[in-house]
């Protein structure tokens, strides 16, 4: 029989052992169907994506496997040469979505939480920048006294956000280097499991082969051509008044405002991004008032994120007046464990979950 890469190169039933194999698939599946469902029904509104969020994920992911499988693949080949297998430089024919379905190495919460963040991200800006079409002072480019590579830089990275269509979309270059690195190396894995069932490839030159494509793709990547990581540098340069912060947002350049708040705040971008896009406004209303917004500052802000989440006059207004009564020093003791190293966060998080537990 065939061999198929969507089945990892496993033979592919065929006649009617197909039908007998599909009715297995089903029973295999039945549980985990059931599973899903129960977990999906009794998630709290406020931790359930979206729709939309869960389209722009699920087709930012598929993008980035598609970049991850074509770059490795081709340079693999490129490095193979006429020892190549010919399916490497097939691009219709997937190998690693496949194996890694199977294996689960997409279940990964950072990368997911990127993935969460960059749909987020993309909706609040272009939800602002269609208001600031209307409001031609408002969608006026905004004059940033930094260094012009770093500004033309971080103008590429925002670029980079969007696919066809203007749908989101998350590149390899925008990875942190640690989630890179898993992901290169499990590619790789996937890759030699492939080769190994599907060729005659021997195996010391399929490994080695392997082991120097992943060095060389490694060594190439720079973090800090990331957008999160050029926003910070950006933010870090210019170190602008009120004005810029709230002509910053008027214009969708949310990546930058969350950097210029995350910079006064004491904080990475990551916790910054988490309080400035909360759809309620209460953290990002917290995170204004612990920088010391003006509230002629806040209050536009505020408005205008009250209409990207589709809050009402009466929510909006009483967010607006719970910032003016908010004290400055309870709002940065509110944002203090946001300053802490992440990984101590995390410990915190995981010994208080087993404190609960008992």
């Amino acid at each position: 029989m065939a061999l198929s890469a969507l089945e990892g190169g496993e033979a592919a039933p065929s006649g009617p052992d197909r039908l007998l194999a599909d009715a297995a698939q089903v029973a295999r599946q039945a549980d985990a169907r059931l599973t899903a469902a129960l977990h999906d029904l009794f998630l709290p509104d406020f931790v359930r994506p979206t729709d939309s969020q869960r389209a722009a994920m699920a087709q930012m992911l598929d993008g980035l496997v598609q970049e991850l499988e074509r770059d490795v693949r081709l340079a693999l080949a490129s490095r193979l040469g006429p020892d190549a297998p010919p399916v490497l430089e097939v691009e219709r024919i997937p190998i690693l979505r496949p194996i890694f379905d199977r294996a689960g190495v997409l279940r990964d919460r950072d990368l997911i939480g990127l993935l969460l963040t960059r749909s987020e991200e993309c909706r609040i800006g272009q939800t602002i920048r269609r208001v600031a079409e209307l409001r031609p002072a408002e969608g006026a480019a905004v004059r940033l006294d930094a260094p012009v590579e770093l500004e033309a830089s971080l103008l590429a990275a925002e670029a980079r956000r969007f696919g066809d269509m203007g749908a989101p979309r998350f590149a390899l270059a925008d990875l942190p280097a640690d989630l890179l690195h898993r992901l290169l190396w499990r590619a790789a894995a996937a890759l030699r499991d492939y080769l190994e069932r599907s060729s005659a490839l021997s195996g010391p030159l399929r490994d080695d082969a392997l082991a120097a494509v992943v060095g060389e793709r490694l060594a190439a990547h720079d973090e800090g051509r990331s957008l999160a990581a050029l926003a910070m540098r950006l933010a870090l340069a210019v170190r602008g008044d009120d004005l810029l912060l709230l002509e910053l947002f008027q214009a969708g350049r949310f990546s930058l405002f969350v950097a210029m708040l995350a910079v006064r705040a004491r904080l990475d971008f990551g916790p910054a991004f988490l309080l400035a896009a909360d759809p309620s406004l209460g953290a990002l209303a917290v995170l204004l008032r612990a920088v010391e917004t003006p509230t002629q500052v806040a209050a536009p802000i505020l408005l205008q994120m009250a209409a990207v989440n589709g809050l009402g006059d009466m929510k909006l207004e009483e967010r607006v007046n719970d910032f003016l009564d908010l004290d400055v020093a309870a709002a940065r003791e509110a944002i203090r464990p946001w300053q802490l190293d992440r990984a101590f966060r995390e410990a915190i998080v995981d010994i208080g979950r087993e404190r609960r537990s008992r």
